[in-house]
């Protein structure tokens, strides 16, 4: 069966995903040849995520996989560091581009409410707690968590651009919400961690904290990151900090429209 898509993929980001899908990044690291809890996927074979059949090129997009990778599936029912939701998560081992002593991770949940969520098996067992079970039966909307995301520096120039915008152009097609992640470094946080300015360079979204901007004018009007970072960039690279970020996978979102404005100022697409 084919992955689903939406009106919205057709019109404004088919074509950009078939131009990512073509640079030498995509066509050289994330084909779908990688393996999988033991087994051995090539390029194109049959993958099953939750019920939906893809190629194993689309689950190494959704996944940001790269080839020549293992990768372990294993279930999260607590939160974790860094408040990673409850959820089925995905561990990517690859020592030529994963930064030395990291493994990627990237999990898949369920939300409920604001601040809940769900482990994706939805087949209720004595361990699982009656706040777990969806009792009416509505259906809750699935994101994602970007755990972890380390690449080593002599990895290809734009690889990690180009493996996020392939996983949440896949991640639209499935009807996820929004991709999450704690963007860190920045003011009191790891110097060396430049997530709070990149990722937002992506098309990540998150508020300011109360009085975060005062003494700074211009800025009074500013209630999120990218409300900053559209009057002065400067500001948010020197006084900007580490915090949960989130991408709005919906159609048409602002995220999408920063997300495309950077891929075709690198001329990715």
């Amino acid at each position: 069966m084919p992955l689903p898509t939406t009106d919205f993929f057709e019109r404004i980001l088919r074509a950009p995903y078939e131009a990512l899908c073509r640079t030498p990044q995509a066509t050289a690291y994330i084909s779908g040849v990688f393996r999988y809890d033991g087994q051995v996927l090539e390029e194109d074979d049959a993958f099953d995520l939750d019920g939906v059949t893809m190629t194993s090129r689309e689950a190494a997009q959704l996944l940001m996989t790269f080839n020549g990778s293992r990768v372990h599936e294993q279930a999260q029912y607590e939160f974790g560091d860094d408040d990673s939701p409850p959820g089925t998560y995905f561990t990517t081992v690859h020592p030529e581009l994963i930064r030395e002593g990291h493994k990627n991770r990237v999990g898949i949940y369920e939300e409920e409410g604001e601040a809940r969520s769900l482990f994706l098996d939805d087949v209720p067992g004595d361990d699982v707690l009656e706040a777990d079970v969806d009792l009416e039966g509505e259906e809750r909307a699935r994101a994602m968590h970007v755990d972890h995301f380390f690449l080593r520096r002599q990895a290809p120039d734009w690889l990690g651009t180009v493996a996020f915008a392939l996983c949440a152009m896949v991640a639209h097609r499935l009807a996820y919400s929004h991709i999450s992640l704690v963007a860190g470094g920045g003011i009191g946080h790891n110097a060396q961690m430049i997530g709070y300015f990149f990722w937002p360079n992506l098309g990540f979204d998150a508020p300011l904290d109360d009085g975060e901007a005062d003494g700074f004018p211009h800025l009074a009007a500013c209630r999120t990151v990218q409300d900053v970072l559209a009057i002065d960039e400067a500001w948010w690279r020197r006084h900007g900090s580490q915090r949960w970020m989130e991408f709005d996978l919906v159609e048409g979102s602002p995220a999408w429209g920063k997300l495309l404005d950077y891929l075709r100022e690198k001329e990715l697409i």
